[in-house]
């Protein structure tokens, strides 16, 4: 399948720069690219090669990188639009873990040569297309700190480091929710929305979204103390966090959250500043190059949950 690639080099503090040129390496030949200078970049150049005809665009990079290259494509109609795929080499890499795109790049070739193609939901947050989950309060001020310290730290370390001194400072603030229409105040540790389960190099944040149902997983954790912050940390890795009687999960189509502190809100890991954060689901938006299990997968439980919008998946209290 013929491609072209948008590569962050200096991605994964310059793993990506080192894939690419290893990637290349073993087809033997140079292969249709550009290489980004500075963030957002990847928005251009991949509406370009899209309007150069390529009927893929792979980002080369991290979850950043992938972020751009999709919100690129989505500028154009469906039917102009290329497939989307991804050489994961960043940070963090969930969106490689949410989907099994092969880190291997032996692995990674077979699947260019033997294409398959499946569709992907994506969310969007005032404007912008996210592939994984947008989170507004305590992950988002981690994912702010988080930015802020060094590039050599690995991507969850880099997480865990930004959670312990936040953990220090940060204040449960009052939000205003809306999910479906349904409206309510809370005070708040996070709320956080998922196409995919996984964020910040490994945490299962919202575990059972799934980008193939039309619908986002909007996990509230509601004001939970310091100590029970820290006995539920550990839960995030398995996704059992959504068992504590003060979160609960609800699957919508539609998810507004604000607040009257200044709090900012992430990408993907890109932070933002400004609520409210306004977010929809846009399914099957864009055409994913999967693992064939992947693009074959059946959708029994996308099914069900399509016909039951804004229920929840697990309350720890009722509303």
């Amino acid at each position: 399948m013929e491609a072209f690639f948008v590569v962050n080099p200096v991605a994964g503090s310059g793993r990506a720069r080192r894939a690419w040129n290893r990637l290349q390496d073993l087809v033997g030949a140079p292969l249709p690219s550009s290489l980004t200078r500075a963030p957002g970049q990847a928005v251009e150049l991949a509406l370009g090669a899209a309007h150069e005809g390529y009927p893929l665009v792979v980002a080369v990079g991290g979850d950043g990188t992938a972020n751009e290259v999709v919100n690129g494509l989505m500028q154009l109609p469906p039917e102009r639009r290329p497939a989307f795929g991804q050489v994961s080499c960043g940070t963090g890499n969930d969106f490689a873990r949410n989907t099994g795109i092969p880190r291997r790049l032996e692995t990674w070739l077979r699947l260019l040569r033997e294409p398959h193609l499946r569709p992907l939901d994506l969310g969007r947050v005032n404007g912008r297309y996210f592939l994984n989950i947008t989170g507004v309060g305590f992950d988002a001020e981690v994912a702010h700190l988080g930015g802020q310290l060094p590039t050599f730290i690995p991507g969850t370390f880099n997480y865990m480091v930004a959670i312990l001194a936040q953990l220090a400072t940060y204040r449960n603030q009052l939000m205003r929710i809306r999910v479906d229409g349904r409206s309510w105040e809370e005070r708040c540790l996070l709320v956080a929305v998922g196409n995919l389960p996984h964020c910040a190099g490994g945490l299962n944040l919202c575990p059972t979204a799934r980008a193939d149902d039309g619908l986002l997983e909007t996990v509230v954790v509601g004001d939970l103390t310091r100590s029970e912050v820290l006995r539920v940390l550990p839960r995030v890795f398995p996704g059992t966090h959504v068992r504590h009687p003060k979160v609960q999960v609800l699957a919508a189509r539609e998810v507004e959250v604000d607040s009257d502190a200044p709090l900012h809100w992430q990408a993907d890991g890109e932070v933002m500043a400004g609520l409210p954060a306004r977010l929809d689901a846009h399914p099957a938006a864009i055409q994913l190059l999967a693992p064939a299990a992947a693009a074959a997968a059946g959708l029994p439980q996308a099914a069900q949950r399509q016909a039951e919008p804004s229920l929840p998946r697990h309350a720890g209290r009722a509303r």
